[in-house]
C-alpha cells in the first residue's frame, strides 16, 4: 500500500525563503544555521561523545548545499570547543553562492 507523503516542492521552498527573507528579515545563512545545526548537535553526540572541547575533528565539504551543511556543522563544533579543519573537494571560487559566504 502506498503512502501519500506531504512535500514541498523545489519552487515552494524558494517561495517559502523569499518570503522568510522579505517578510521577517530573516537571511538566508540565518535560516542555514538554524536548519543544519541539528546536524552539529548529532555529530557532537555520536562521535564526540557529547563533548567537543579539546576534540580535533575533520569535515568533508562539497561545493552545494551538502557543502553549506558542512560548513554550518562544522562552524558550530567549532564554537563548542572542537579544533575543526575543512577539506573541500574544489577551490573556494567553485562553490555556489550561499556556501560562499
Amino acid at each position: 500500500m502506498a503512502i501519500d507523503v506531504p512535500f514541498i516542492a523545489t519552487a515552494q521552498m524558494r517561495n517559502v525563503d523569499r518570503f522568510m527573507m522579505g517578510e521577517f528579515r530573516i537571511s538566508l545563512l540565518q535560516m542555514m544555521e538554524c536548519a543544519w545545526r541539528p546536524l552539529a548537535c548529532l555529530a557532537r553526540d555520536r562521535f564526540l561523545n557529547g563533548d567537543c572541547k579539546g576534540k580535533r575533528v575533520a569535515v568533508l565539504v562539497g561545493t552545494g548545499g551538502n557543502g553549506g551543511r558542512g560548513m554550518v556543522c562544522a562552524h558550530n563544533l567549532h564554537n563548542w570547543g572542537a579544533t575543526v579543519e575543512l577539506f573541500g573537494v574544489l577551490g573556494t571560487n567553485d562553490f555556489d553562492p550561499v556556501p560562499a559566504l
